[in-house]
């Protein structure tokens, strides 16, 4: 094995357990919550991480290990969702392209190099032998060689580093090995195309209720299932009842996992399975495998039930299959539901604040979150006296905090309280706020924004920092619920310490009446309305005829027919 270059970060790691652990211990995970989703776009290799979704239900540890992942590109990954169903390979494949506990730096590689993944394969880089610059792993080309990333580092090849009809597992059944080509080619002349009949049949049927199904319904129409149904095949679909979703509703704020698409997606996919089944030949302890590759377990004592949900309502047969109605939203627990909230922290719903401002809700909770922070004592005591509200209300905007040192920069610190809380003094304030909520991807290089002040804010960007004009970026994407963004800077915008307002206010003591005190700042009231809108899902139309989950008969295909009929509606096929 060649030795690294001068420079090259770099620590040899050899797996030590396999994709799934035998003794049942936790997957152990790099951390890539803080790789920002714009970057994974412009990298052209956010289909390779849209496919971590496979590890959503599973008992996962997330390492605080530096990490190296090899990333392909979308034009190589592109197929790769059609091996969803069997997640065990698309696990693997990830595995196969993660070195974990290594910063490898393949900037100035000039000899071969080699290394172990998380999957325990061997990558060999090596550079072209003529002078063309290129650099190759294994059969992959390298088209970035460092993209710095929180705890890691970005490699984007252009290949897989390992060409997926070559990946081999065992035939757990059979117990021999067989080859799996991840994108199998269809036989001449064989049916493949989308089964539109059956998803058609289901939304009508879903149509047909007075209540009851309507969040699932509303979240089908917007998935892409229909491209994994095969026209010659028979499915089933399990739809959680509205009840079942509102479990996962937050009653005042908090967090509504449904609201990340990518994760909706995957619970949607993972209530269909192959083959129309009926609940009279379904016996205690059968086992099936949904289109998403997680393993559903019936049970029929006391009564039938689906990974532990209850079926609701007996068989809904329709042209291609079967409908069963669930009490619970199959895969989805709280512990999914806990990892999934703190990589989308942006998408939580706050409470509704009484005081210090009910009408500006973004600049109260921005206001309590600086206030417990010893960094930003001097924003929040003039803060606390401005008056803000008028000019931030309501929610939706980016607040470009300054540390004490900012304020201690211009001599900002031994100005009274009150000293930015009208006129020209309120106009510093205004102009570290911009409407619109901004994320780490838009503030790119050049780019300009308007303050509130209605002065001009170009950012800089280069890959160690961000500049705010002269001001840098000392932490990023400070989220306040859902209402905005806060970014902490290192000084004052528009501001020097020879252009400060003469001071001709009196000091004014933190401790009178006029303060707003934060002993008070705890909501006096909320209520559901006011603090959030009522998801789309949960609302319009209600259907025309009686719930269905509300009868006792089981539903035929005669009685579709007849609903339909009654509605002067084609009779489902």
């Amino acid at each position: 094995m060649s030795r690294l270059p001068a420079g090259v970060v770099f620590a040899y790691l050899v797996a030590t357990f396999s994709i799934l652990p035998a003794d049942g211990s936790q997957l152990l995970l790099p951390d890539t919550s803080g790789i920002d989703g714009q970057l994974t776009a412009d990298l052209k290799v956010d289909h390779f991480f849209s496919l971590w979704l496979v590890f959503n239900n599973d008992d996962v540890e997330l390492s605080d290990k530096p990490f190296t992942i090899l990333a392909p590109q979308n034009i190589a990954t592109k197929h790769a969702e059609n091996l969803l169903h069997q997640p065990e390979l698309i696990k693997k494949l990830l595995f196969d392209h993660v070195v974990l506990g290594s910063l490898i730096d393949l900037t100035n590689i000039t000899t071969d190099i080699s290394f172990t993944t998380l999957g325990g394969r061997t990558v060999k880089v090596r550079p072209t032998k003529e002078d063309s610059g290129k650099l190759w792993a294994n059969e992959a080309n390298i088209i970035q060689r460092k993209v710095n990333v929180p705890k890691g580092i970005l490699v984007v090849v252009d290949n897989f580093l390992f060409p997926p009809e070559h990946i081999i597992r065992r035939n757990e059944t059979q117990a021999k090995l067989m080859e799996v080509g991840l994108f199998p080619a269809a036989k001449e002349g064989s049916k493949n195309h989308s089964n539109t009949t059956f998803m058609e049949n289901i939304l009508e049927v879903l149509s047909f209720l007075k209540s009851g199904v309507r969040v699932f319904q509303h979240f089908l129409t917007r998935s892409n299932v229909s491209k994994l149904l095969l026209e010659d095949q028979e499915y089933t679909v399990f739809v959680p009842t509205d009840h079942a979703f509102q479990r996962w509703h937050p009653i005042d704020w908090g967090f509504y996992p449904f609201s990340v698409p990518e994760f909706t997606e995957s619970v949607i996919v993972n209530h269909f399975v192959r083959g129309r089944l009926k609940q009279d030949t379904i016996k205690d302890g059968d086992v099936v495998r949904t289109l998403g590759g997680k393993e559903i377990v019936f049970a029929k004592t006391p009564s039938l039930t689906v990974n532990g949900a209850m079926i609701v309502k007996g068989d809904t047969p329709v042209a291609h299959g079967n409908i069963m109605f669930v009490g619970e939203v199959l895969f989805v627990s709280e512990a999914v539901v806990s990892r999934l909230h703190q990589q989308h922290k942006d998408k939580e719903t706050p409470p509704l604040l009484a005081f210090p401002w009910f009408g500006a809700q973004f600049l109260s909770h921005a206001f309590l979150a600086l206030e417990r922070d010893k960094r930003f004592t001097h924003i929040t005591r003039f803060l606390n006296l401005a008056d803000l509200a008028p000019h931030v209300s309501g929610t939706g905007y980016t607040f470009f905090v300054p540390t004490d040192t900012g304020f201690e920069e211009l001599g900002l610190d031994k100005m009274p309280d009150n000293y930015l809380s009208t006129g020209e003094g309120l106009q510093i304030l205004l102009n570290h706020f911009v409407k619109g909520r901004l994320y780490d991807r838009d503030l790119t290089d050049g780019s300009r924004l308007t303050t509130l002040g209605n002065k001009t804010i170009t950012i800089k960007r280069t890959q160690d920092k961000v500049n705010v004009n002269q001001a840098t970026i000392v932490e990023s994407e400070v989220f306040v619920y859902n209402l905005g963004t806060m970014f902490y800077i290192d000084k004052v915008l528009f501001t020097l310490s020879n252009t400060l307002l003469p001071n001709t206010s009196t000091n004014i003591s933190t401790s009178t009446s006029t303060q707003k005190s934060v002993e008070t700042t705890l909501p006096a009231f909320t209520t559901r309305s006011n603090v959030e809108k009522v998801p789309e899902e949960l609302v319009g139309e209600s259907g025309t005829l009686p719930d269905i989950l509300l009868t006792e008969e089981t539903t035929t295909e005669d009685d579709i027919a007849t609903m339909t009929a009654t509605n002067g509606n084609n009779t489902i096929k």
